[in-house]
């Protein structure tokens, strides 16, 4: 199974929300999910989204896992048992205690356009009056986006050009 989630926070800190999505090994909608955060950092919205798709891979009894985020901080946090934050510590020891109920669970950081999906549930969970719901097919608003995934299609990320003292 592959879960890709993302948080979303409207300033830093603002109004947040989390999603995400499992797909089966062929990118077939499994389940999604947005959640209302309410007011935090981008930071936090990820770890709580994160939270919140494992939670929902373990609901499923999902025993192989593969999590995609835009959030290298967070990868290379929940990786590192020696990262500390006082601030983060709660939601971070529940991430990594669910990460080790999966028995074989791989984390990885994704680029921001590989995750439209997660991204756009995130946004929706942000904007949502109801603190969780669930989605057992695509909102509407995901189709294209899924079929866009599906079928291979990237977007162009286009970088700054260097500029160098002469």
């Amino acid at each position: 199974m592959q879960h890709i989630q993302d948080g979303s926070s409207l300033g830093n800190p603002g109004r947040a929300g989390g999603g995400g999505l499992i797909q089966d090994e062929e990118g077939n909608w499994i389940v999604g999910f947005a959640c209302q955060i309410g007011s935090t950092t981008s930071f936090l919205a990820e770890l709580w989204a994160l939270r919140d798709g494992l939670n929902l891979c373990l609901s499923y009894n999902f025993d192989a896992v593969e999590v995609e985020l835009d959030a290298k901080a967070i990868v290379d946090a929940i990786s590192n048992p020696k990262y500390t934050n006082v601030f983060v510590s709660p939601l971070m020891e529940d991430c990594r205690l669910l990460v080790s109920r999966i028995p074989h669970i791989r984390m990885r950081h994704c680029y921001r356009e590989a995750n439209r999906c997660a991204d756009g549930l995130a946004r929706l969970g942000g904007l949502q009056a109801t603190d969780f719901v669930m989605f057992m097919c695509p909102p509407m608003d995901l189709v294209k986006l899924l079929e866009s995934d599906f079928n291979g299609l990237y977007l162009h990320r286009p970088c700054p050009e260097l500029l160098c003292a002469s």
